[in-house]
């Protein structure tokens, strides 16, 4: 009987863009998501996100919510449009920092519906995040 490939082994080669605005967390997620041996490009901004995407095609989106030029409801409003002659959708997991336990309901369930397939809050657990990514790229 054949073992299930790790975690780890289905992230090998993904294409990842992650749109975090505090250059600290994104240096952060860009060391351990290129140590997971994906390709990873940041972006600060939705305005850098969409550039970003005219020359580099992701398996998926990690996007904070807030952002300096909007929000990451926007940003995947505005991805999906750009898609919607595409029969692939990019998956995205949304993220944030502002949730407590009164209003994580609330944002998961507007990310939910806004087209995120995840939600997640930060400080990330990063074995959870990379679950979430394999789960949703497989």
């Amino acid at each position: 009987m054949s073992e299930a490939p790790s975690t780890l082994e289905l992230l090998n080669d993904l294409s990842i863009l992650v749109v975090e605005d505090d250059s600290d967390t994104a240096e952060l997620f860009s060391l351990l998501l290129s140590q997971a041996r994906t390709q990873v490009r940041v972006a600060g901004t939705a305005r850098d996100a969409l550039e970003v995407l005219q020359s580099f095609e992701p398996d998926i989106l990690i996007t904070d919510i807030q952002l300096p030029d909007g929000d990451g409801y926007d940003l995947l409003k505005q991805i999906r449009n750009l898609q919607r002659n595409s029969p692939k959708i990019l998956p995205a997991i949304a993220m944030t920092g502002y949730s407590t336990k009164l209003s994580e309901r609330a944002y998961n369930e507007g990310a939910l519906v806004s087209g995120f397939q995840k939600y997640m809050v930060k400080p990330l657990d990063i074995y959870e995040l990379l679950d979430a990514i394999a789960e949703l790229t497989a």
